[in-house]
């Protein structure tokens, strides 16, 4: 029987779309936002709407599913639309129809409160004659719903559809050429894990990143696991029927191609305002850097961490009101400090690493808007308010140091030790040109970048960029090129991983590109307004956007589509030419024929080095070990130390029915066979000699055990028998 095609995925990948952008779309209009935001800011909502009602649900007692998500949605929006009613369309003559400060002010103890601050707030002398440019400027930055809507225009709006639509487009190209089949499987150390913790989710239930940590720590109290990923691919599989691993490469898909094109089209949307241009541009260029997405992909895998990586982009564009920095933000503060707060744990919840990362590229915005506070109140009698913002981004910069350099909640991730594979002026190249990790250069985009921060530090909303983006290739170099403490120190809460680090690296740098191309785009428009004949057609509106737009086709066509190539070369080490494949050839069919002879509420024992712990991501048969690794229970050990000696010792027979395991696969140790853990599970080998098994099934180079020595029962199963009408005595042949 043919297998699922990538035609065939299509709804899937629909449903993928609507599960990323639909509950955060939802939101955000009952909330008032409107324009590039509502739908540059939508995979921030919905990944938090999605992570954080799988730990309510799980706390509920309730089954995880998709009325999950869409009822927390639809709560938060009920709540939002009903807080604007109420307060933000005030009727004509209600205390609150000129606003709530006004009302506040009405309020006979507040009024009498405030008459005793303002006397001695007023000030006096010379700085009684210079008014407070912020408090004059505070009604455009309190803009109201009605006055932001139509903000961004149709013209922006279309553009951003047509950047989004060509992003998504080229994503899919890369994915279709480097995964091969669309239920191709990742050989990776990681991937073992992420398959199966999607299939713990859809056979139990249980969608909680406070539960998902049992998966391979079952006897610890506190299972902690960021599940936003696995969340998320969970929904897709129910909503469309597909298998793990097509809804696993469906959901790759959806956040390399619309994702982080979205997300960072909401950053672009907030350093360089309402702009068709650069909404044309950004979610282009945002499929372009090797490093993110496309080599978080590849290797280890890191799903959790490139969703993560992806939403950075969303959560910068939040803080960028906030700290007053934003260019005609589309969302006043107070909104998008709510929103902020609100979605800052899923980011946690998608992988932790993320949130450092925000950390030290959120740093540079908050300091700028620090600055731009003192430069309005320094010389004020509010020249406090600086001086406290000031003394708080210490507090907070010292208590992240902290937690990233001392903090035994990071000691473990801190004990990670990637060994430096370059130089110190090598790994600086690579990052220029966008190179990370020994990949191709990207010289065309590099050129972008470099012509972006020339261009962002003449703005201050965008000059806050360039400092960021050095830092973060800093971090990779540090990672890359210097075995030392202090370096290991400063990245060790990424793992000291170089592929994490550089794919901070894109999160600047697309909004770079961005800001670089239109900038292009910007001079030669400037140039045709100088030759007469030009002129005229050059001072229309939509030139700008339409130069953007014929730039960034010579950027496709001299670059092959941004690298489209390169990328799938890059996704196709681990799907297509893996030096270790997680699963021989026939090994994957005869998976499927097990699932026919085991129950479904059955647990096969196998050494996951042999690639039969995909039993239970492929079929919904539970499988003993769920990873290559973990800290398994006293009976698991047990299991998987002595349970070929289960004919001699009772005490196994126990072990074995506390675990339901009444069936063991075996077979020879193909992935990673030189690792140390591949001879942790001795238990399960040289089944043959010893008593107690019966032989059932053969195929793909493995075995499939009943064990009979604990529970005896027939010596075969009808299924057995009816797969080759051989005798029910006889183990069954899978070609």
């Amino acid at each position: 029987m043919a297998g699922p095609t990538w035609l065939s995925a299509l709804p899937t990948a629909l449903g993928a779309v609507l599960w990323v952008v639909g509950p955060g779309a939802v939101v955000l209009r009952a909330a008032g936002v409107r324009g590039l935001l509502t739908w540059g800011l939508a995979p921030v909502v919905s990944t938090a709407t999605i992570s954080s009602s799988a730990v309510l649900a799980s706390a509920a007692g309730v089954p995880w599913g998709p009325w999950a998500p869409v009822a927390v949605a639809v709560v938060i929006a009920l709540v939002a639309v009903l807080f604007r009613a109420f307060v933000a369309r005030r009727p004509a003559g209600s205390a609150l129809h000129r606003g709530w400060r006004t009302a506040l002010r009405s309020w006979t103890p507040g009024r009498r409160l405030r008459a005793a601050l303002q006397r001695v707030r007023t000030p006096r002398g010379r700085f009684a004659r210079t008014p407070d440019p912020l408090t004059t400027a505070l009604p455009q930055v309190w803009r109201t719903s009605a006055q932001r809507e139509g903000l961004d225009g149709r013209r922006a709006g279309a553009a951003a559809a047509l950047g989004v639509a060509v992003a998504a487009g080229l994503s899919w190209l890369t994915v279709v050429q480097g995964f091969g089949p669309v239920d191709g499987l990742s050989s990776t150390y990681d991937a073992v894990f992420h398959y199966n913790a999607v299939a713990h989710i859809l056979h139990t239930g249980d969608a909680s990143s406070l539960t998902l940590g049992s998966l391979t720590n079952p006897t610890s109290a506190l299972a902690l696991y960021p599940a936003g990923w696995h969340d998320l691919v969970s929904l897709v599989a129910m909503l469309s029927g597909a298998d793990v691993p097509v809804a696993t490469n469906v959901t790759a898909w959806v956040v390399a191609g619309v994702v982080f094109p979205l997300s960072a089209l909401a950053l672009t949307r907030q350093v360089t305002g309402p702009s068709a241009a650069s909404a044309l541009v950004t979610p282009v260029l945002a499929t372009g850097f090797t490093a993110l997405p496309w080599a978080l992909m590849s290797f280890g895998v890191l799903w959790p961490n490139l969703l993560g990586v992806a939403l950075l982009p969303g959560y910068l564009a939040l803080l960028l009101p906030v700290v007053g920095v934003a260019a005609r933000s589309a969302i006043g503060p107070a909104g998008a400090a709510v929103t902020l707060v609100l979605t800052l744990p899923a980011l946690g919840l998608a992988h932790p690493n993320a949130l450092f990362s925000l950390a030290v590229l959120g740093l540079f915005p908050v300091l700028w808007g620090v600055g731009v506070l003192a430069r309005r109140r320094l010389a004020t009698r509010r020249f406090w308010q600086p001086l406290l913002a000031a003394a708080g981004v210490v507090t907070v910069v010292a208590t992240v140091l902290w937690f990233m350099t001392a903090s035994p909640l990071t000691e473990g991730v801190r004990q990670f030790d990637w060994p430096a594979f370059t130089d110190v002026p090598t790994a600086v190249l690579q990052v220029l040109a966008n190179a990370s990790n020994g990949r191709p250069d990207l010289v065309v985009l590099s050129a972008l970048v470099v012509i972006g921060a020339v261009v962002a530090l003449r703005r201050v909303a965008t000059s806050w960029l360039v400092p960021a983006h050095l830092v973060s290739g800093a971090l990779y170099v540090l990672a890359a090129a210097d075995d030392g403490s202090a370096s290991a120190a400063l990245t060790g809460a990424w793992y000291n991983d170089s592929y994490r680090l550089a794919a901070m690296v894109p999160v600047t740098g697309v909004a770079l590109a961005a800001v670089g191309l239109c900038g292009v785009a910007g001079l030669l428009r400037r140039v045709a307004l100088r030759i007469p004949s030009a002129a005229g057609p050059a001072r229309r509106r939509g030139v700008l956007p339409a130069l953007a737009a014929a730039l960034v086709a010579v950027v496709l066509a001299t670059t092959g589509g941004l690298s489209v190539g390169t990328h799938a070369d890059v996704l196709a080490g681990p799907y297509q030419r893996p030096s270790d494949a997680i699963l021989e050839p026939g090994q994957r069919e005869f998976l499927q024929q097990v699932a026919t002879i085991v129950g479904p509420d059955d647990v096969v024992a196998a050494d996951p080095f042999t690639g039969n712990a995909l039993l239970y991501p492929l079929t919904g048969r539970e499988v003993l070990f769920p990873h290559l690794i973990g800290n398994w229970s006293p009976e698991q050990t047990l299991l998987a130390t002595r349970f070929r000696d289960v004919g001699t010792d009772p005490t196994i027979c126990t072990a074995a029915a506390d675990l339901r395991v009444d069936w063991l696969l075996t077979g020879p140790i193909t992935f990673w066979p030189n690792h140390g853990g591949a001879r942790w599970y001795p238990g399960l080998h040289d089944i043959a000699p010893v008593p107690g098994f019966e032989l059932v099934a053969t195929g793909g180079g493995q075995e499939l055990w009943r064990l009979t020595a604990c529970t005896p029962g027939p010596p075969a199963l009808p299924d057995a028998q009816a797969l080759d009408g051989t005798a029910p005595t006889a183990p069954v042949a899978v070609p």
